[in-house]
C-alpha cells in the first residue's frame, strides 16, 4: 500500500484504472456525481456548524429531512421547523460535504488530469486556510470564544467532528501535492493557517479510550503525511494514553470488536483507523500488520445475524453489514477479506476508487469452508455472546450482553438478550435516538427498555458480568449458556441460563437479593399481541409499577387477568399486513419448585426508534421476594400452528 504523497501511489492508482473494472466503474460514477459540482465555484459557509444529534424532531426524536438550509421537516409527523439548532446542523453538513468533495475532486484530477477538478479542490482548501481563524470556537452547549469548553471547535462544534472534517481536506491536499499542483507559498499558508491551527484545536481535548481519539489520531496522521512531519505522526501512534497503539491494545478486544459494544461505532471507528493506517505508510510504518486492526474487519463477517444485520445494542441503530461494504474495499485489497460483502454492493464509493480490486472468478468459485451448524462467537472485551444454529430460513440466533458497561455509549442493560428466528428479530433492543433528545437518556438507556431483569423498579448501575458456561452439542443442535452479574444492584445477583434447542429458545432468569424486592422480567418485541378472548385485562398507571427510570414512558399498560397458573402462553404476530401469519409464542412455565402463580403479567407499549415507532412489552412481576426465577419458552411459528404440548414443555423444564 503506497502512501498518497508518493509517485508510486499515483502510478499504481492510474494502473488500477486501466486494469481494474471496479475502479473504472467507481471513477465513472464519481465523475458523474461531481460534474455539476465543479462547474460552479464552491459555496462555503462562513459560520461554524452545529451538533448533528440536535437534528431530530423534538416531538418524536425522528431524524429530520432538509427541505432548504432554513426549513427542516420531520418525515414521521410532517412538522416543519427552522432556526437554531437545526440551521447550524445543515451548515455542519455543508462543511463536511465541501471537505469530502474536495477529496473526490483531487482523486478525479489524479485519475484524469482534468484541471477543473484540481482547481475546485484547491479553492476549497485555500478558502479554509484563509478563513479558519475567523470561525468562532464554539461547542454543543452554546458557549463560544474563550468560554467554549475543550470539546469545542471552529468549523464544526466539537473536536470529533473537526477531525472528521479535516481528514479528507488533508488527504486532498496530499494528492494535489503529489500531482505538483501547489506553489510553495500556497503550501506554507495552508500549513500555518489551517493544518497546525486544527491540530491545536484537537489536541486541547485528549480523549483516551474513545472513538473520538481515533479520529483525533487520524487527523494528526493525515496532516503528518501532508506536511511530512514524523514527530506529529509519532504522537498520533505512540502517545501512551491516546495513540493508535494504545487504542488497539486498550479499546479492541482479542476478537476484534470495539469496546463500546456498538456495531455502529465499530464501523464508524474503522473509518478513522483506515485513514491512520494509510497515512502511516508515508513513514514506512506498516500498521496494517497490526493483528487487532485486521480482526476488526474479520469479526463482523462472523458475528452478524443470519440476515446480515447487527442488532441495535448500546448506542447503535440496527446495522446491515452490506451498508458498510465500502470499508471492505480496503480489507479485500490488503487482507483478502470481505469478498461476499463486496459482491452484494454497488462498488461505486470513494473507497472503491481508492482501494478497489476486481474479484477474480477463481476466487469466487474456489472452495469455501462449510458453515458450521452451530456458531458461537464470544466477544470478550464488551462481553457479548453471539450464537447461531442452522442456516437459511430455519436459522436461530441469540445475543447475550453480559460484559463491560460500554463507557459513555453503554446502556444499563446487563444480561439483555436478543432473539432471531424464522427470518425475524423477535426480541429486540430499544436502540437509540439523537443524543440531544431527552428521551434517549430517559428511556433508551434505561434498564426497562431492554430484555432483562429490573429490581425495585430502578435501572441497573454500570456493571460488568461474567460468562459462566457455554455448552454446545452438534449432534442434536443445542447450545446452553449461563451468564451472571453481581454488581448491577447492590446486594443482588442476577443469573441467566439460555438454551437453544429444537427450534425453541428456553430462558431462565434467577434473582437472589439480600432483602425483599419487587422483581420484573421484561421483554420487548416489534410484534403485535394477539390476545385470546379468555384473557381479560385491567388498565393500570405506570406509577403502580415504578415512578422512576423510564417506567413513565410505558403506554397502554394492562394487567392481564384470567391467566392459568401453569403454563401460560401469549402470542404476537409480526405485523398487520404482509407478514401477519408469522407468529411468536411465549410460554411462561414454572419450575417444579416454581412460583408462576405469584407472577403478575402486564402488557404495554413502549417507545422504539422512528422506523419501529412502538414495541410490545411484557412485564412479569413478582413482589417482595428475596429469591425468584422466571422460566420462558419462545417459539417462532405460523398462524394456526398447534401450541406446544405438555410433554414438550415438561422437557423444557428438565433442560433447566
Amino acid at each position: 500500500m503506497y502512501p498518497l504523497h508518493s509517485a508510486a501511489w499515483l502510478e499504481q492508482f492510474r494502473s488500477r484504472i486501466r486494469t481494474e473494472t471496479t475502479v473504472r466503474k467507481a471513477l465513472a460514477y464519481q465523475m458523474k456525481q461531481m460534474k455539476s459540482v465543479v462547474e460552479v465555484p464552491p459555496v462555503i459557509p462562513l459560520s461554524g456548524g452545529g451538533w448533528s444529534h440536535a437534528y431530530v424532531c423534538p416531538a418524536d426524536g425522528t431524524r429530520l429531512q432538509t427541505v432548504t438550509r432554513v426549513v427542516h421537516k420531520c418525515p414521521l409527523c410532517q412538522r416543519e421547523m427552522s432556526g437554531s439548532p437545526y440551521d447550524e446542523v445543515v451548515i455542519a453538513e455543508e462543511h463536511a460535504a465541501c471537505s469530502n468533495r474536495a477529496l473526490t475532486a483531487a482523486l478525479l484530477y489524479a485519475a484524469t488530469d482534468e484541471i477543473a477538478y484540481a482547481e475546485w479542490a484547491k479553492q476549497v482548501i485555500l478558502f479554509y486556510a484563509q478563513h479558519y481563524a475567523a470561525y468562532d470556537l464554539h461547542d454543543i452547549f452554546g458557549k463560544s470564544g474563550s468560554e467554549a469548553g475543550r470539546y469545542g471547535a471552529r468549523v464544526q462544534n466539537q473536536t470529533l467532528s473537526e477531525a472528521m472534517w479535516v481528514i479528507p481536506l488533508a488527504q486532498a491536499f496530499t494528492i494535489l501535492k503529489c500531482c505538483q499542483m501547489w506553489t510553495d507559498a500556497e503550501m506554507r499558508g495552508i500549513e500555518l493557517n489551517l493544518f497546525w491551527p486544527v491540530i491545536a484545536v484537537i489536541e486541547r481535548n485528549p480523549r483516551g479510550e474513545s472513538n473520538w481519539q481515533s479520529y483525533h489520531n487520524a487527523a494528526a496522521a493525515v496532516i503528518a503525511e501532508a506536511l511530512g512531519d514524523r514527530e506529529l505522526l509519532e504522537r498520533a501512534l505512540n502517545d501512551p494514553h491516546n495513540g493508535f497503539h494504545f487504542q488497539m491494545e486498550q479499546s479492541v478486544g482479542k476478537e476484534g470488536f470495539w469496546f463500546e459494544g456498538s456495531w455502529g461505532y465499530h464501523f464508524y471507528t474503522l473509518i478513522a483507523l483506515i485513514a491512520t493506517v494509510h497515512s502511516a505508510a508515508a513513514f514506512d510504518v506498516s500498521l496494517n500488520e497490526d493483528r487487532k486492526f485486521q480482526l476488526m474487519f474479520r469479526i463482523p463477517l462472523e458475528a452478524h445475524l443470519p440476515d446480515y444485520t447487527f442488532p441495535a445494542i448500546h448506542d447503535s441503530m440496527e446495522t446491515d453489514l452490506r451498508q458498510h461494504a465500502d470499508l471492505y474495499e480496503f480489507a479485500y485489497a490488503v487482507y483478502g477479506l470481505g469478498e461476499d460483502t463486496l459482491q452484494h454492493s454497488e462498488r461505486c464509493s470513494l473507497y472503491s476508487l481508492l482501494y478497489g480490486r476486481d474479484i477474480l472468478e477463481a476466487e469466487e468459485s474456489g472452495g469455501k469452508a462449510a458453515i458450521q451448524n452451530i456458531r458461537v462467537i464470544n466477544l470478550n472485551k464488551p462481553g457479548m455472546l453471539y450464537v447461531t444454529i442452522g442456516k437459511g430460513a430455519s436459522a436461530q440466533a441469540a445475543l447475550v450482553d453480559y460484559g463491560e458497561h460500554g463507557g459513555w455509549h453503554g446502556h444499563f442493560d446487563k444480561l439483555n438478550v436478543i432473539y432471531y428466528a424464522g427470518g425475524r428479530c423477535w426480541l429486540t433492543d430499544a436502540g437509540m435516538l439523537g443524543y440531544s433528545h431527552p428521551l434517549h437518556d430517559a428511556w433508551f438507556r434505561q434498564t426497562i427498555a431492554h430484555n432483562t431483569i429490573v429490581v425495585g423498579g430502578r435501572s441497573q448501575s454500570p456493571s460488568t458480568g461474567v460468562l459462566r458456561d457455554v455448552k454446545t452439542d452438534e449432534r442434536d443442535g443445542t447450545v446452553r449458556i449461563c451468564a451472571e452479574v453481581e454488581d448491577a444492584y447492590a446486594g443482588v445477583r442476577l443469573e441467566r441460563i439460555i438454551t437453544l434447542a429444537s427450534g425453541l429458545f428456553i430462558d431462565e432468569c434467577k434473582v437472589f437479593c439480600d432483602r425483599e424486592e419487587d422483581v420484573d422480567w421484561v421483554f420487548h418485541t416489534p410484534g403485535v399481541p394477539v390476545l385470546p378472548s379468555s384473557i381479560g385485562y385491567e388498565p393500570v398507571s405506570s406509577v403502580e409499577l415504578s415512578d422512576s427510570d423510564g417506567y413513565s414512558y410505558l403506554k397502554e399498560i394492562r394487567r392481564l387477568t384470567g391467566l392459568p397458573d401453569d403454563p401460560r402462553m401469549l402470542e404476537w404476530k409480526w405485523n398487520e399486513t404482509d407478514a401477519g401469519h408469522e407468529r411468536l409464542q411465549m410460554y411462561g412455565i414454572g419450575r417444579f419448585s416454581g412460583n408462576l402463580a405469584q407472577e403478575e403479567w402486564y402488557l404495554a407499549e413502549s417507545p422504539g426508534m422512528a422506523h419501529v415507532k412502538r414495541r410490545s412489552t411484557l412485564i412479569r412481576r413478582v413482589r417482595k421476594v428475596r429469591e425468584t426465577s422466571f422460566v420462558s419458552v419462545f417459539r417462532a411459528c405460523a398462524k394456526g400452528d398447534e401450541p406446544l404440548c405438555t410433554s414438550s414443555l415438561n422437557a423444557c423444564r428438565r433442560e433447566e
